[in-house]
């Protein structure tokens, strides 16, 4: 190798290195709103997200973490309103162009429009369907559980496998039917809960909640569907005989727990022997952000009960993305052919040219770290039966040696056979990660 050829491979090392180090990836740049949400200064994360402009291929991104970051701060209207937006762009965008496409292949995959995981999606609507439900607005959430289903079953045609539904928002659905007194739907919706939990249990340790198995005994039970209800009572081990009995009144407490998992890039750059180039294969991958918060204990009307997983968003995020990395390896592994090639056809026309065209193929070479960051890490939930009337509610934060992190109490007011929901978004005071 002479002179030129040297001087020009140790610029262009030189130049990759100090471009590399001021290049951020999406998660890199929203670091500055993490840690307003771990100091629990929702509305400063909120204004903090809002100076930020995205561009379009991120607009989904930008608008669902907006509207959690309003739900945070308790504006739900206007969280429903950012969830309305992202729905619409989902649904302009879901059709990917062929310039999207070839865009990808030649620069990197995130130059595509993100359009969501299904979790992502199904969980769009769940959140909506909590907003309508704080809101005291049954009849909207209840239009929420239905494009629940309509999603589902359209993700269900364009994925395969158990990730293309999801447990908890099928759960939910059933228990907007039911507080609207639309037992027959609610039943619909616990069995297609109870199909998807056994599913994902196949992925990953997540069993069918325990709360779960009381609703669908006591709905066969209530509906007369005897045989079901027997079948139900052996697979779940309920030998007592005793079907549950319809609650005078019920209080149903949602822990939203931690932040969901961040995608960072895993970078390797790489010198071919005699070529005077360099190359980057750059990956994504998934740190969680664990919570100290094993469980939450719920004192109610004489009544204690303990919430368990009935969504573990860390989980579905990991196995979602290891399915998708044969995908991603193999289109990385193929620009980084293409890349090395266009570089050498400009080597041998101009030194110079060639290790520009090096750099732009390595500052363009990243890894797609988009993900609806604002999601809890796992969502845990508890059913207390109490009699109607106005409560007052005990929620303790607990570690996994069931020392108490936090409390806090509210009032809930439960009419006669009504349900109560109430939720609790918990994020710790530092956020950390570490690799899966």
């Amino acid at each position: 190798m002479d002179c030129r050829a040297r001087f020009a491979r140790a610029t262009g090392a030189l130049l990759v290195t100090l471009a590399l180090a001021g290049c951020s990836t999406w998660s890199a740049t929203r670091s500055g709103v993490e840690a307003e949400l771990a100091s629990g200064r929702y509305d400063e994360a909120l204004r903090l997200h809002a100076s930020r402009s995205a561009p379009a291929r991120d607009r989904v991104l930008h608008l669902l973490d907006r509207a959690m970051l309003e739900r945070l701060s308790g504006d739900h209207r206007a969280s429903n309103a950012s969830f309305e937006a992202a729905k619409q762009l989902i649904d302009e965008l879901s059709a990917v162009s062929v310039t999207e496409t070839s865009g990808s292949f030649l620069i990197n995959d995130a130059t595509t429009a993100y359009v969501g995981e299904p979790f992502e999606r199904a969980l769009l609507h769940a959140y909506a369907a909590l907003n309508y439900l704080d809101l005291g607005e049954h009849e909207a959430a209840r239009v929420e559980a239905l494009q629940v289903d309509l999603t589902l079953r359209a993700l269900a045609e364009d994925e395969d496998g158990a990730l293309a539904t999801d447990p908890f928002s099928r759960y939910l659905a059933g228990i907007i039917y039911e507080l609207r007194g639309e037992t027959s739907d609610a039943l619909i919706s616990y069995r297609k809960a109870y199909q998807a939990y056994q599913a994902h249990g196949k992925l990953y340790p997540i069993a069918v909640p325990s709360v779960l198995k009381d609703d669908l005994l006591r709905l066969t039970a209530h509906v007369g569907l005897h045989d079901e209800h027997r079948r139900f009572r052996e697979a779940f081990a309920r030998d007592d005989g005793a079907a549950p009995t319809t609650h005078a009144g019920e209080v149903i407490v949602l822990l939203h727990n931690g932040l969901a998992p961040i995608k960072r890039e895993r970078r390797a750059v790489l010198v071919p022997p005699q070529a005077p180039q360099v190359v980057s294969i750059a990956l994504p991958e998934y740190q969680p952000r664990p919570s100290p918060v094993a469980a939450a204990r719920v004192t109610v009307a004489g009544r204690k009960a303990r919430t368990e997983t009935v969504e573990d968003v860390n989980a579905i995020a990991v196995h979602t993305l290891a399915g998708r990395m044969p995908a991603i390896t193999a289109r990385s592994m193929a620009r980084v052919v293409a890349k090395f090639a266009a570089t050498e056809g400009a080597r041998r026309e101009n030194q110079t040219a060639g290790t520009l065209v090096n750099l732009a193929g390595l500052l363009t070479e990243r890894a797609d770290t988009r993900s609806w960051l604002t999601l809890p890490g796992e969502i845990q939930m508890t059913r207390v039966p109490v009699p109607a009337g106005t409560h007052t509610l005990l929620l303790e934060l607990l570690s996994a040696t069931g020392a108490v992190i936090d409390s806090s109490t509210l009032t809930v007011n439960v009419a006669e056979g009504g349900k109560a929901v109430v939720s609790r978004h918990w994020i710790p005071s530092v956020l950390s990660t570490r690799s899966p």
